[in-house]
């Protein structure tokens, strides 16, 4: 039988907190493409401006998913660990997150190296496609592709695919609920349902007589 509310730590809802939006980041990078030029249609100066444009916010949006996905999972880390000591049970689970995250943990602690661009990539556009497996490191550039589209296959931090990092969050928290059913409170309370109002009987002055 699950603990009640009271015996669980803190850190497991906090755990649960940062995996749960690293999932949903992960998920929102797999919706994420951008078009690039058909090379059957004219190319013009405000088409091509549109197109650099398109492609600039695009890597921004993934640039941006990727950065926040990567704090949570280290968040997500910490507090795993924090969990530890505590949760004998969960030690293989987190000995396994711990490894499956380590090489973000790597890149992140070189973030303050400027000989290292695992995340900034030199600042060009090519080099971060390239990294993050959107772009072969054996095609000159973008010229023969016409769509360019998160997979799974995405190289977080240029580190890790994306969907060994999905798998490895969603089994956790899988875990997680089914250790501790963590949403078993949530669901309660959205299953309550107000009792039926009760109609008032007549006044004495509205009875027939």
């Amino acid at each position: 039988m699950a603990p009640r509310l009271p015996d669980r730590h803190p850190s497991l809802y906090l755990l649960t907190d940062h995996l749960d939006a690293a999932l949903a980041m992960g998920e929102d990078l797999l919706t994420e493409k951008v078009a690039l030029a058909d090379p059957t249609q004219q190319i013009t100066t405000p088409r091509i401006a549109r197109l650099n444009r398109e492609l600039a916010d695009f890597i921004a949006a993934v640039h941006a998913l990727e950065l926040a996905m990567t704090a949570r999972l280290l968040q997500a880390r910490k507090r795993a660990e924090e969990l530890k000591t505590r949760e004998p049970r969960l030690r293989p689970l987190i000995s396994l997150f711990v490894a499956g995250t380590g090489a973000l943990a790597a890149a992140a602690a070189e973030l303050g190296d400027t000989r290292s661009r695992e995340f900034e990539t030199g600042d060009t556009q090519t080099s971060f496609l390239r990294s993050r497996g959107l772009l072969a490191r054996d095609v000159a550039g973008l010229e023969r592709l016409t769509q360019l589209a998160v997979s799974e296959d995405y190289l977080v931090a240029g580190r890790v695919r994306l969907g060994t990092l999905l798998d490895l969050t969603a089994t956790f928290l899988d875990t997680l609920d089914l250790l501790y059913d963590l949403y078993a409170d949530a669901e309660a309370d959205e299953g309550v349902t107000p009792p039926p109002m009760q109609t008032p009987p007549p006044s004495e002055s509205g009875r027939l007589g």
